[in-house]
């Protein structure tokens, strides 16, 4: 071979070795590609993800759930998924060509329910084979029960009449819903609370037969669940009856329908008063569900009972309820509401009944109750049970996709199980798993949004006086007419007012718009028409006795104790002459006020009976009584010395024992305006000026300084200081003439007592209530509401204090005023020792719901019984006889009167007398204010009772029982009883 050929093979050679090469290199890329696709359809590794749900395993139990996320690809192509743990393994199949970017898998059995769990779980595939191993924290099986609702408020998103329209209209839509998914599964079936028995009391007043048949078919049948009270009221506000009458709407339809009401729910408003549950176990609730307003003036409440379900016991010691304190009722709004139409869901649309979409999951619970449950969790919480609502906004039409939406959960999830329920079925649930564990719990759970009771205080004035009228007309009814039937129609309707009245709302959502007055309006109509009527139910009571112009007067005394008191007749009713005799013919002090009026001293009138006094000519009998010198005012028994420079009381001084009982060192005295704007509470109130002291009445019976000034925020102030003759008590009535502004304020009278180490007891609605001691962590500590009187004593000497048309009060300082929605910075966490008191007038603080402003002229009345140590019987009738006045009539003989009964133990007195609803018997009630229990023993007046029972407040006979009776401490007793 040449040369040349040699080298021209080389040549060849190198050509082939490099094609050889390049083939290689391409099959190389291929076979590089080719495994790479392979590869990437292999995810490299997964996360693991503890889900806060159970799902339904293939064997029909709930499993718990485990979400696995892949990394890097998608996990394609046939794969087993094993997942072993406590000793069990089971396995999954996965075999999606399209490829599955994560897939949840499901422990075996039991596995991570009560304690934690280690998880192994394998991704096998025919490449490779992924393996992690979790830790799977113990998760629980939580019942979330939903309590749908259209959240009752009287009036705020429209006028009353439309809001009642609207509420009758969701019965009948309830009653639709609940029969079309009566096929669901069990928890998805529809159910409808009303929540207030003023929906279910118009309803059946408006319903046609039919309807009224439907209605109570669907409450036997469970479709329609009735809770007790008449409406979300200010229970604080509430006087003692008052809070009784609360439930008597409920006791009624009890009737109509046959199925037991036990549970109550209060909405929005947040506390409650502690003789709720007096109230409430006397009419047979055994639950109380509170779903407050979510963040609006509601103080430290939500951390401190959110899900803490505790056994309230009364004042009693006995007596007791279940308090639960869910979720703020608004997250329905929430989550779903606030996404929709206002308009439309707040019933504004025409056409429409009820809200569907077109997807019922959209816009529910998730992650909400995944959060909620997971937070409870790890606050270590013991109970397994969920409470929430579902309302769409305050006032609107029915969720009708709900059904839908919980069967679908509950399809998808094994746990949270999700269960549409009213509130017997919750509180069942409570009682049934967990009555061991839940705690008993004693005290006030002071409200927070009494302080809108000072924005319209002029009436609020008016529903104090009418709720006091209308039991004093039911005394003297069984006094005088207890044969004949009484109005009962008109004392119902009293009632309701008076709890329209207290009802928690009060106006507009938005209170400058041109719909505020016609509501605000609307809720003014309820106080004035509660004093009307009550005043009616008055006159009607007496007119069979009543002789207009004559000269005797018949004065009656509505309480179970005899008792004194000053009797002021027109000069009208006076014409006959300035002399007034007893029925024995004796002189009894008498005065001409400076008015025209006749004042004169009624002495020993009997419990539950009348005394007859007679007009003459002649001058008023003597009496070393009253004097007056220059601005000091003393009766003998007591002295008061007015500051000429302020205005104010700076001494209340005992003449027998010196004790001084103004604190002339804290700078207040007592009677002292104070008038603040804004935030203002650094102390810069403002105060009267320009004083002028006038003698008004110069004794001898009645003796009174009238103080004359200037205000800020008033055209003028007047405030009367008034002693009578005989009596150990400073009446005070103070009057202004309020300049109508939209700048917040606040009027407070001041009262600073000299009772060195002095406690404070007030009187609450069933109940004495001494503050911080008696109130529950959360409570409202800036303002409270009393009934009849406030107490501050010591040892050795006290002072007991009463304002008769105004409820609120602040201890130690001005801490009230807090505008718009509240700091948290300026809620009080205790209540320090202090022997002043503020009573808060008024108050335009609020920025939705209450009136803006208020004008024109208000009168308020306070009494000041300064004593010894400190004594409850004498301490509650001071404050009962301040609120229910001895009552004066024009007759024309001695009227008969039938005092029924005497009781023999001070401490316990007669809150009720009256003929049963049912028209057959009386009822007697009887309440204790000692802290003890007392034995009393009932003595019939002429063998009046022939048979005794004792009864709740439903008045249905109970067991038969005697005369000798054991109260509890702060107990009240009902009976009946069968008159002879």
């Amino acid at each position: 071979m040449s040369y040349l050929e040699v080298d021209t093979g080389k040549v060849a050679l190198r050509k082939m070795t490099r094609y050889v090469s390049w083939l290689l290199t391409i099959y190389g890329v291929l076979i590089s590609g080719s495994l790479a696709a392979q590869t990437s359809k292999t995810p490299l590794s997964f996360e693991c993800r503890v889900q806060p749900f159970y799902k339904h395993r293939s064997d029909g139990k709930p499993g718990r759930a485990v979400t696995l996320l892949f990394k890097e690809s998608k996990l394609y192509g046939p794969a087993t998924i094993k997942v072993a743990c406590n000793a069990v393994v089971e396995e999954t199949r996965v075999n999606d060509p399209n490829g599955v970017e994560e897939i949840t898998v499901l422990l075996p059995g039991d596995a991570g329910v009560s304690k934690m769990c280690q998880a192994r779980i394998s991704v096998i595939t025919s490449s490779n084979l992924l393996q992690q191993s979790i830790m799977v924290p113990a998760k629980r099986k939580w019942t979330v029960y939903i309590y749908p609702h259209s959240h009752v408020d009287i009036g705020y998103t429209e006028t009353q009449e439309f809001v009642k329209q609207l509420h009758l209209r969701n019965i009948d839509v309830a009653i639709d819903l609940a029969r079309k998914t009566q096929n669901y599964p069990a928890g998805s079936r529809f159910v409808w609370n009303p929540e207030a028995s003023w929906v279910t009391e118009n309803y059946l007043k408006t319903a046609t037969p039919q309807k009224k048949k439907n209605f109570i078919e669907a409450v036997r049948r469970g479709w329609i669940c009735l809770d007790g009270s008449f409406g979300n009221v200010n229970t604080s506000a509430c006087s003692d009856e008052e809070l009784l009458r609360l439930f008597h709407t409920s006791s009624e339809i009890q009737k109509i329908t046959g199925v037991p009401i036990k549970t109550m729910v209060q909405m929005d408003v947040p506390g409650a008063a502690w003789g709720i549950t007096q109230a409430a176990f006397q009419n047979g609730i055994r639950g109380f569900f509170s779903f407050p307003n979510h963040v609006g003036r509601i103080g430290s409440i939500r951390e401190t009972w959110e899900h803490k379900p505790f056994y309230w016991i009364a004042p009693d010691g006995k007596s007791k309820i279940l308090f639960y304190q869910a979720y703020p009722y608004g997250y329905g709004y929430n989550l779903k509401g606030s996404k929709l139409n206002l308009a439309q869901i707040q019933g504004r649309v025409p056409g429409m009944d009820r809200i569907t979409t077109k997807d019922p999951s959209a816009n529910f619970i998730d992650p909400f109750i995944f959060n909620e449950t997971a937070r409870l969790e790890a606050q270590q919480s013991p109970y397994d049970i969920y409470v929430m609502t579902w309302s769409l906004a305050d006032n609107t039409l029915i969720d009708a996709d709900l059904p839908d939406a919980v069967r679908l959960w509950n399809e998808k999830y094994a746990y949270p199980k999700l269960v549409i329920a009213g509130a017997q079925k919750i509180l069942n649930d409570f009682e049934d798993r967990y009555s061991a564990v839940i705690p008993e719990v004693k005290g006030d759970y002071t409200e927070y949004w009494t302080d809108g009771l000072g924005s319209d205080a002029r009436r609020v004035g008016m529903h104090r006086r009418a709720t006091e009228n209308i039991v004093q007309m039911e005394t003297a009814w069984s006094m005088l007419n207890y044969r004949k039937a009484r109005p009962k129609t008109q004392i119902d309707d009293a009632w309701r007012y008076c709890l329209l009245g207290v009802e928690h709302t009060w106006g507009y959502s938005d209170p400058a718009a041109a719909k505020a007055k016609q509501i605000e309006d609307t809720k003014a109509s309820y106080f004035e028409n509660s004093l009307k009527t009550s005043e009616a139910l008055l006159t009607e009571t007496f007119k069979p006795i009543c002789k207009p112009g004559s000269n005797k007067i018949a004065v009656f005394n509505t309480l179970s104790w005899p008792r004194d008191g000053l009797i002021t007749l027109t000069k009208e009713q006076s014409l006959y002459g300035d002399k007034v005799l007893n029925e024995q013919g004796s002189e009894t002090p008498s005065q001409r006020l400076s008015t025209g009026e006749l004042v004169f001293l009624a002495k020993k009138i009997p419990a539950l009976g009348a005394a007859m006094y007679t007009l003459e000519k002649g001058k008023p009998g003597a009496l070393k009584g009253c004097i007056i010198n220059k601005n000091t005012l003393s009766n003998g028994i007591i002295s008061v010395a007015i500051d000429p420079q302020s205005g104010n009381i700076t001494s209340l001084r005992n003449l027998q024992t010196n004790q001084e009982y103004a604190n002339k060192k804290s700078g207040n005295g007592l009677n002292d305006y104070r008038y603040l704007l804004g935030a203002d509470t650094s102390g810069r109130a403002s105060a009267p000026s320009d004083i002028q002291l006038k003698v008004l009445e110069n004794g001898p019976l009645v003796a009174s300084i009238l103080i004359e000034s200037n205000a800020p925020g008033c055209n003028w102030l007047t405030r009367e200081i008034k002693l009578v003759g005989g009596q150990p008590l400073v009446y005070i009535a103070n009057s202004f003439d309020k300049i109508r502004t939209r700048v917040k304020e606040g009027i407070h009278f001041g009262f600073a007592f000299n009772i060195p180490g002095g406690t404070t007891r007030m009187d609450i609605p069933w109940g004495v209530m001494t503050p911080e001691f008696d109130q529950l962590p959360g409570a409202n500590r800036n303002w409270l509401a009393f009934q009849h009187w406030v107490d501050i004593s010591n040892n050795n000497t006290g002072v007991t204090w009463t304002a008769i048309e105004s409820p609120l009060i602040e201890f130690g300082n001005l801490t009230a005023n807090i505008p718009g929605d509240g700091f948290k910075s300026k809620w009080l966490k205790f209540i320090s020792p202090t022997q002043t008191l503020f009573s808060w007038a008024l108050n335009n603080h609020w920025y939705t719901n209450f009136p803006l402003e208020q004008g024109g002229v208000i009168d308020l009345h306070y009494r000041i019984f300064p004593h010894g140590p400190f004594d409850p019987a004498a301490a509650n009738r001071f404050g009962m006889e301040a609120n229910r006045p001895l009552i004066a009539v024009e007759v024309g003989q001695s009227p008969v009167t039938n005092s029924w009964v005497n009781i023999n133990n001070p401490k316990v007195f007669v809150t009720m007398l009256k003929q049963s609803d049912d028209g057959k018997g009386m009822i007697l009630r009887l309440r204790s204010v000692s802290d003890k229990p007392e034995h009393i023993k009932l003595q019939w007046m002429n063998k009046s009772a022939k048979k005794l029972y004792k009864c709740l407040a439903n008045e249905r006979p109970g067991s038969e029982t005697g005369s000798d009776q054991m109260i509890l401490p702060f107990g009240t007793v009902s009976y009946y009883f069968e008159a002879s």
